[in-house]
């Protein structure tokens, strides 16, 4: 696997959210990602709650929809062999 250069600071976790709702078409699934670095001191709950209200601010037919998954991992790998 090629080697990826980090050019900038990266945010120290990353996140995955996957939800379901129902419109007026009918029920959809999407899936929503990014980066946070975490404030000290935070839980896995407080870390939920602040993503899910990004992802309904970010697309509002989110609101209401429910999480079908949802995961926060610190975002370096390590161990990767150079």
């Amino acid at each position: 696997m090629p080697q990826m250069p980090t050019t900038a600071k990266q945010d120290s976790h990353f996140w995955f959210m996957s939800v379901m709702a129902v419109n007026a078409a009918g029920p959809w699934v999407n899936d929503y990602r990014g980066t946070l670095t975490l404030a000290p001191g935070a839980n896995r709950l407080e870390v939920f709650n602040q993503i899910r209200e990004e992802v309904a601010v970010t697309d509002p037919r989110t609101r209401g929809a429910i999480v079908l998954s949802f995961d926060v991992q610190p975002n370096e790998l390590r161990g990767s062999a150079p």
